[in-house]
């Protein structure tokens, strides 16, 4: 019997496995696909990493002097990336394991049921399960594409390659949240007509005054908030902020900038009657509500700067006009429908985000959304961790700057359970 089983080999996992190791616990790491199997196979082929390399590094991991510290790594660098990490530690990972069961037993063990290379059944049993397997892998597609016509291709982001890679004419991008809005700017300066269906998302500038903006909230404490401070705790459900990591040191992106590349901005879609299809008149409340967030964020970076009482050494604030606001976001109206024949539509891309599949777990730690009941990394059956999750104790638990903590917090008292 196995001390410990993780179940993912992402940068969750393999973060637990670092803590696991420096705590003499003996454990494997079950991966249904190869080490960091969704940023393989779900990312295109130009993705780059929303957060720079500073932000990035791996348990155990030290600053590298070859690498520029606010870099953005590509999708591939950073695979490759973790691919070094877990041979450099000589980790436990068995790849193309795919486990299909957790099942709990009365004398607080655990039997681990699963499909190696999806035909062999195989059963682990351990002393302790940890849950890093994603929380944000299968995609979400509403039911109304099922409304779109059979001829009209629909993928969604997970799908999606690269301009060449997708079918000829006009494409349509359904929400505009960070991977919604990079998409819809590759296609359009690869010379693609692009219809964006826009939503309600905020939006902060990527660099501030010499650095990169995430870096400026660290002393502010804002990766460290937790979400019983949060003034509504629903807040932890919002969107991302639209930011890119792509250029040398990324780029800011808005909704009226990107009308001035040449996309077309449309509202919330609302209905799919066939080729028709028909959008909400929000598209100016969507541009002011970023806008609105952009100014507050500004205000707080300048607050900060203040507080700090280093505002004569710094550089002046970089110009940057994918950050200014729209001078009359109350006067847009947006067509209120799209035919997608006349439209010369090839492609309806689907980014709507992500979500996660855990009914091989036990049903009884399932909440109302099938995701795991957890109180930090614990859930309610003692042994049964999570770890990777957004807000799972703070703020940053669901980017790669949370795991070192929420890892090391995770192997402690899974050790110490062992102990006792």
């Amino acid at each position: 019997m196995l001390d410990a089983i993780v179940i993912g080999a992402g940068q969750a996992g393999l973060g637990v496995g670092w803590h696991l190791a420096r705590c003499g616990v003996p454990h494997v790491i079950l991966e249904r696909g190869r080490v960091g199997e969704t940023w393989r196979t779900q990312r295109w082929d130009s993705f780059a990493l929303n957060t720079p390399s500073w932000m990035n590094r791996m348990p155990g991991e030290s600053v590298d002097a070859q690498q520029p510290r606010d870099d953005f790594l590509g999708r591939d660098a950073w695979v490759a990336h973790l691919e070094g990490y877990a041979a450099a530690a000589a980790y436990p990972v068995r790849t193309g394991v795919e486990v299909t069961r957790v099942e709990s037993r009365p004398d607080g063990t655990f039997r681990v049921h699963a499909l190696v290379g999806a035909s062999m059944p195989e059963t682990l049993e351990a002393r302790s399960v940890v849950i890093a397997a994603g929380s944000q892998r299968v995609p979400r597609i509403p039911r109304i594409a099922g409304a779109l016509p059979l001829a009209t291709p629909s993928i969604h982001t997970a799908h999606y390659v690269s301009p060449a890679g997708s079918p000829p004419g006009a494409v349509l991008v359904v929400g505009s949240g960070q991977s919604g809005v990079q998409i819809a700017e590759e296609l359009v300066l690869a010379g693609r007509t692009v219809h964006l269906s826009t939503s309600r998302v905020a939006r902060i500038r990527r660099r501030y005054r010499g650095r990169d903006t995430l870096e400026w909230l660290v002393p502010a404490g804002f990766w460290d908030q937790r979400v019983e401070s949060l003034p509504d705790p629903s807040l932890r459900l919002a969107p991302q902020p639209l930011t890119s990591g792509v250029g040398r040191y990324g780029h800011t992106v808005s909704l009226q900038w990107l009308e001035s590349l040449g996309v077309r901005l449309v509202g919330h879609l609302r209905e799919v009657a066939g080729a028709r299809l028909s959008f909400d008149d929000d598209l100016g409340a969507n541009i002011r509500f970023a806008d609105d967030r952009a100014a507050e964020f500004d205000r707080a970076l300048a607050d900060g700067v203040a507080a700090q009482g280093i505002d004569g050494t710094l550089p002046p604030v970089e110009p940057d006009p994918a950050n200014d606001p729209h001078p009359d976001p109350g006067s847009i109206h947006s067509p209120e429908s799209l035919d997608l024949d006349d439209a010369g539509v090839g492609v309806v891309i689907w980014s709507t985000g992500f979500g996660g599949r855990f009914d091989w777990l036990p049903p009884e730690i399932l909440d109302e959304r099938g995701v795991p009941r957890h109180d930090g990394v614990s859930t309610p059956i003692p042994g049964l961790y999570v770890i990777g999750f957004p807000w799972l104790t703070k703020r940053k638990s669901g980017i790669i700057l949370g795991i070192d903590e929420d890892a090391h917090t995770l192997a402690e008292r899974l050790a110490g359970r062992l102990a006792d």
